[in-house]
């Protein structure tokens, strides 16, 4: 029988980290992708102790798209299939910053990069029966005031908060509209919301955000339960009859009404496509 194979982005800590254990208990070949050697080892050496060489790491820094196309080159040298993608990488930054692209760093990674990943191993997802792209989102799109005629958030006051909720959104508009064009080749795809998870996400963020995010981790879920439903999605039958959702605590969910709207979705993807261009 052959072994089946996932990616997870972001996957050497917090929510990532507890996707990758859940996938390797499940029986799945986990591809561990990290932004930097090492906190990537320090994870990759608890996995193993755990997994042994069902896991492994690979490197990808999302601030620069064109790294993706490396890690491409680097997995299909060893595997010629994809099973599970799972689009895990992201964080909220304090301070306007660019990516390589010269795209604002929460927008270019949280959304882009979910994008350009899933773009880059569509090939291989395709050629692999009842293959699955998970995309992690989070209820603040709810918050979100999204301009599609300015993703980058460009000639406006800065707002930390703002751009991560709207790179949410992105998020499930991604997702509905990629379930739309993926209709009929067998891949499911699904977002999801892991809950108000005690991570180290807001170590880049600044102000009265940095300030009171101890407090509030006091208050926050465990990253093992916050990463529940993106196993559920990924791993279950349940999941598997469905497409083109958002999920939260392993259930559909609405989602705020633009997120739902088809014109939205289509929309952002056109937009994506024409930033990717430049």
């Amino acid at each position: 029988m052959v072994k089946k194979i996932c990616i997870v982005t972001g996957g050497n800590s917090g929510i990532g980290f507890e996707m990758c254990r859940g996938m390797a208990k499940a029986g799945f070949q986990v591809i561990m992708v990290s932004r930097g050697p090492e906190r990537g080892e320090l994870a990759l050496e608890k996995l193993k102790a755990e997994f042994g060489d069902s896991v492994e790491m690979m490197l990808c820094d999302m601030s620069d798209l064109d790294n993706i196309s490396k890690l491409y080159d680097e997995y299909t040298s060893k595997y010629d299939r994809l099973d599970v993608l799972l689009n895990n990488a992201g964080a909220l930054w304090g301070s306007r910053l660019k990516t390589k692209q010269d795209n604002e760093m929460t927008f270019g990674v949280n959304h882009l990069g979910y994008f350009v990943m899933t773009e880059t191993f569509l090939p291989l997802l395709k050629s692999t029966k009842n293959s699955r792209i998970i995309n992690t989102s989070s209820e603040a799109h709810k918050m979100s005031k999204l301009n599609l005629a300015n993703l980058n958030h460009e000639n406006i006051k800065y707002s930390q908060w703002r751009t991560y909720c709207n790179s949410k959104l992105c998020n499930i508009l991604f997702t509905r509209e990629l379930a739309r064009r993926l209709e009929g080749t067998g891949i499911k795809t699904h977002c999801f919301h892991p809950g108000v998870v005690r991570t180290r996400f807001a170590e880049e963020a600044k102000g009265l955000m940095r300030l009171f995010w101890p407090i509030f981790r006091i208050f926050m879920i465990g990253s093992k339960r916050g990463a529940k439903t993106g196993l559920h999605l990924a791993l279950s039958e349940d999941a598997g009859e469905t497409t083109g959702e958002y999920w939260s605590v392993s259930k559909r969910r609405k989602g705020a009404s633009f997120s739902r709207n088809e014109n939205n979705a289509k929309k952002l993807w056109q937009i994506s496509e024409e930033i990717l261009k430049k």
